[in-house]
């Protein structure tokens, strides 16, 4: 792409709009990322919370939930390569809080009402997150090229490298489960998944918060 091009109407990009103020514009390679990262992430997200109703697994639902921040980071990082820095920023704290909120949501009705009284399909759950592994490793591979990209960009890259982490965690919960014939290792699955998670929104928003803070400091 060229650098002076706008990545959304591609017309020229103001000079006033060059500048640490602005994201660099997406190359191309990390455009094509980007976007994979993106579709593969929704579609996958779709699929996966699917599965997990029709199953009553916490485990999968939070790994939904996981693959929709993914891809909705994704899509931000697309949309807003070589804009306002700081809009890219808040799109980032936004969909940080949505998907906390989420994750928050789904270790709360797993222990009072989603899939109480069920047990969950360890198989379905084993193909789901062998599907969801392949995915995640693929779209990771893919991300490297943003890991010597812009700073805050670069969160897109972080966030998704250890997502196969959670996968083998839905496989041993199965495992588990096809084992004692109980419920409680999908909870705990869930629960394990969702605190990493949160763990990583945590940081991403300091992150951003400080950066923005240190902008501030500069400009004044």
């Amino acid at each position: 792409m060229i650098p002076d091009i706008d990545p959304l109407d591609q017309k020229p990009v103001p000079p006033g709009a060059r500048g640490e103020g602005f994201l660099a514009p997406a190359t191309v390679e990390e455009a094509g990322a980007l976007r994979f990262a993106a579709i593969a992430g929704l579609v996958l997200a779709g699929f996966e919370a699917l599965v997990a109703l029709l199953i009553g697994s916490v485990a999968v639902m939070a790994i939904a939930i996981d693959s929709f921040r993914d891809g909705l980071s994704a899509g931000a990082a697309l949309a807003l390569a070589g804009r306002d820095r700081r809009l890219y920023r808040l799109a980032a704290v936004i969909v940080a809080g949505l998907t906390a909120f989420a994750f928050l949501w789904i270790v709360w009705i797993g222990f009072t009402r989603f899939g109480v009284g069920r047990l969950p399909n360890p198989w379905l759950m084993i193909a789901v997150a062998a599907i969801s592994l392949a995915v995640n490793v693929i779209t990771a591979l893919r991300l490297r090229v943003m890991d010597v990209g812009d700073d805050d960009v670069r969160w897109t890259w972080r966030q998704t490298r250890w997502d196969f982490i959670a996968d083998l965690g839905v496989i041993v919960a199965a495992l588990a489960i096809s084992d004692f014939a109980q419920r409680w290792p999908d909870l705990v699955a869930g629960l394990l998944i969702a605190t990493f998670n949160l763990w990583g929104i945590w940081k991403l928003v300091r992150a951003m918060w400080e950066a923005e803070a240190e902008d501030i400091r500069e400009r004044t």
